[in-house]
């Protein structure tokens, strides 16, 4: 299990996607390396897939932080080198009147890719605390989605899928105060694009039967660049 804090970002109205992407990466990312509370730090930029639903969500990256525990996600946007340089930073290239938070517990169904099954030695070696940059989806469970979203044949589905990383994360409620912005996530982590393209191809319907029971959602595939 691992506390995590979200963040979906949409860009600022009028800013340009490559410059968005640049920004958050640097300076904004250089910054937000540096807070205290922070166990790990990745920023999930979203990329173009026809292998998904098609895209109509306003959020084009995701903040995704580790941290000791619920305690620090609660306190979060108190953290000092937030307030002192981040927080002003934000206005500069995020739409604020659409920036949305989420915070959850993960329980992890896959941890690495499998071993023995004729996986490339690069591929038995992938591990996203040491891999720079890798490719995820992410499946932000709406309010009004479906409440069985995690079923018992999830970890099926997603070694089906040949997915090297598999979690689920459910609301912590003392963030939300019992009103969450999403009911759940689902995260499905692959090395490359073109390795998660391979597996939707080989397996659409496991893919398809995964990501279905989620019911409405925001759902991207982004490529995860691990900044700690």
């Amino acid at each position: 299990m691992s506390v995590k804090m979200y963040g979906l970002i949409p860009p600022k109205p009028g800013m340009g996607l490559d410059e968005f992407h640049d920004y958050y990466r640097h300076p904004h990312g250089t910054m937000g390396r540096h807070l205290s509370t922070m166990r790990g730090y990745y920023q999930n930029h979203r990329i173009e897939t026809d292998r998904l639903p098609a895209y109509d969500a306003p959020f084009e990256a995701v903040a995704e932080i580790w941290l000791d525990n619920v305690a620090d996600a609660v306190n979060f946007r108190e953290e000092p080198v937030l307030v002192k340089y981040l927080i002003e930073d934000e206005p500069k290239f995020v739409d604020m009147d659409r920036l949305t938070f989420f915070a959850g517990v993960s329980e992890v169904l896959t941890s690495g890719p499998r071993w023995n099954i004729g996986l490339h030695p690069g591929d038995e070696m992938w591990n996203p605390a040491r891999s720079p940059m890798s490719v995820k989806i992410l499946q932000f469970i709406l309010p009004d989605g479906n409440a069985d979203w995690a079923q018992a044949d999830d970890e099926a589905l997603g070694e089906k899928l040949g997915v090297f990383r598999h979690t689920r994360a459910r609301p912590i409620a003392e963030v939300h105060d019992n009103a969450p912005t999403f009911i759940g996530l689902r995260e499905l982590w692959w090395p490359t694009r073109l390795e998660f393209h391979k597996s939707a191809d080989r397996e659409p319907a496991a893919l398809r039967a995964l990501l279905d029971r989620g019911g409405r959602s925001v759902t991207m595939l982004a490529q995860a660049e691990r900044f700690i």
